[in-house]
């Protein structure tokens, strides 16, 4: 290119491609310089540099006036090499502290996850809790507006006879059938022996839904409360929580009077 614009004169030429790398190269340095903080890089781009000068000043100066020419040639594949060893290390470093980055990104992330569960999950069943529950209410009520309060009757009475690792069995169990009934996402532990599942329609049959229930942990002699109410357009989840709450009641009253009445 030097040839085409400057004529045939092959001095000119070669002093003009030569003066021109030496250029680029001296600029990129001197704007690299306070970017680049590691000094072997800066070392080995200073020295491929000498070696372009020296390249330049070959076509200008005999080599007998300055020795030193002879080995421009030398001098300059030299600093190509250490510029190139040394930026191969820089990318591997690099390269490891952005593993070490992500490495450290995705422990945060997954403890920012495990965090979140335990912040919204009850740690006995797996279930969601109260926080989950407000939280997720009017989203799952859009498709399963009916809500189910549910409380275990003569829990306490069980857990002291067979003990409290009984009594979280019996929980965890009573939590595999809600969850076989309504889906896992569908139901939460309010605290203690209370619950909440969400369903589509309103149960048809409440006692073969309790019978289904204590299947597992009939042997225990613990029984099931169950309300229900409807999410109606105007109603807090508050207001409905606690209209299937008053269900419940009114449901574990009854039970009373019918075992009362046979005895």
């Amino acid at each position: 290119m030097a040839t085409v614009i400057l004529g045939n004169n092959p001095l000119i030429s070669d002093a003009s491609e030569e003066l021109f790398w030496f250029t680029c190269i001296g600029l990129l340095s001197i704007y690299s310089a306070k970017y680049v903080s590691n000094k072997f890089l800066m070392g080995a781009w200073v020295f491929f540099s000498f070696g372009l000068l020296l390249d330049l000043l070959d076509e200008l100066i005999p080599s007998e006036v300055l020795p030193i020419l002879v080995f421009d040639t030398s001098i300059k594949n030299i600093g190509l090499i250490l510029t190139s060893f040394v930026l191969y290390n820089v990318i591997h470093d690099e390269r490891k502290l952005v593993e070490k980055l992500n490495f450290e990104i995705d422990k945060r992330k997954k403890l920012e996850e495990k965090l979140s569960y335990e912040a919204n999950h009850d740690h006995l069943t797996k279930l969601g809790n109260r926080k989950s529950c407000f939280e997720n209410f009017e989203n799952i009520t859009k498709t399963l507006p009916f809500l189910l309060y549910f409380d275990l009757d003569n829990f306490k009475i069980a857990n002291d006879k067979f003990g409290h690792k009984t009594g979280d069995k019996v929980l965890v169990d009573i939590t595999q059938s809600m969850c076989d009934s309504f889906g896992q996402n569908n139901c939460f532990r309010l605290g203690g022996d209370e619950f909440i599942a969400f369903s589509k329609a309103y149960p048809q049959d409440i006692e073969l839904l309790r019978r289904t229930l204590l299947e597992p942990i009939f042997e225990f002699g613990v029984g099931i409360s169950i309300g229900v109410a409807k999410a109606e357009d105007g109603l807090t989840p508050d207001e409905i929580m606690h209209l299937a709450d008053e269900n419940m009641y009114k449901d574990k009253a009854h039970k009373i009077i019918r075992h009362q009445s046979r005895t």
